[in-house]
């Protein structure tokens, strides 16, 4: 009989540890928060430092409210951004949940010196958001860039432009030649889905943020090919996926994996992020 307990056993501890991962994936990764960091230029006697703190793919819904949302602004505030930039993905489904007055009051709490600047996601435009989010966004103190742009000039006089793009499955991003003419010190892009950047490869950005992909959301420990499978349910995010990545012309592009969740109310091995940028112009 001693097998039928070995076997017990180890029936046993594998039922633990997958009940243990599940409880992890559902109910503890999802709320957790991590800040990182990165110095994108370094000091010089004559440049001032810009720091802009990005979020990403909220997926606001009745797990995760405004309740959840709050502790996102408090994280962001705490940063002391300069500027903020959001890049899509309010809601997860509209039309099965939205609080547009309390979300507007949270995000309206953000504090920055020069601004709060926002993009569409695909979330933004599905189950009805199409018709609300630009509103909301505004009642929030977000200028939404919707193939358009905003210049900020910081104190020693060095100009900043910062370009949103439409939401590449669903809208039609563009950027106009006026945008690509603008004399400026330094390019900001922002889009939701990191796989379009390589339409604006030769438009002189420095940095482009984007995105969307959720860093796959679930990202399963030794198996690669699984986690780009599960990629590749994502559309234009497959190549482009969590990260950094050096692409033509010096163009520097940020995939950021989110704050929520969609399809699957779970996270594992991939903790949702803030990112602050250090830029010193």
């Amino acid at each position: 009989m001693k097998w039928f307990y070995r076997v017990t056993l180890i029936i046993g501890s594998f039922i633990l540890i997958l009940s243990g991962i599940l409880i992890y994936a559902f109910k503890i990764e999802p709320y957790r928060l991590k800040v990182t960091d990165y110095v994108l230029s370094q000091r010089q006697s004559d440049t001032l430092e810009l720091k802009i703190v990005q979020i990403s793919d909220l997926h606001l819904k009745a797990t995760f409210n405004t309740h959840n949302l709050e502790k996102v602004v408090q994280k962001v505030n705490q940063q002391k951004p300069d500027v903020v930039v959001f890049t899509g993905d309010l809601y997860d489904n509209y039309a099965q949940y939205h609080d547009d007055q309390r979300v507007s009051q949270t995000l309206r709490q953000i504090k920055t010196k020069f601004g709060k600047f926002a993009v569409y996601g695909n979330h933004d435009y599905g189950g009805g958001a199409g018709q609300h989010y630009a509103k909301i966004m505004a009642r929030s103190g977000f200028l939404v860039l919707r193939n358009t742009s905003k210049t900020i000039t910081l104190l020693n006089h060095k100009k900043v432009l910062f370009t949103g793009l439409d939401e590449a499955m669903l809208g039609h991003p563009a950027i106009s030649a006026m945008t690509a003419n603008k004399r400026v010190d330094y390019r900001v892009l922002l889009m939701h889905e990191p796989g379009m950047v390589t339409q604006f490869l030769n438009y002189s950005y420095d940095i482009a943020l984007s995105g969307h992909s959720h860093g796959g959301q679930i990202k399963v420990p030794g198996l690669p090919i699984v986690n780009q499978k599960i990629l590749a349910q994502t559309a234009l995010a497959e190549t482009y996926s969590q990260g950094w990545y050096t692409l033509a012309n010096n163009l520097q592009l940020f995939v950021n994996t989110g704050i929520g969740t969609s399809h699957v109310a779970a996270r594992f091995g991939v903790v949702p992020e803030i990112s602050a940028y250090h830029i010193y112009i």
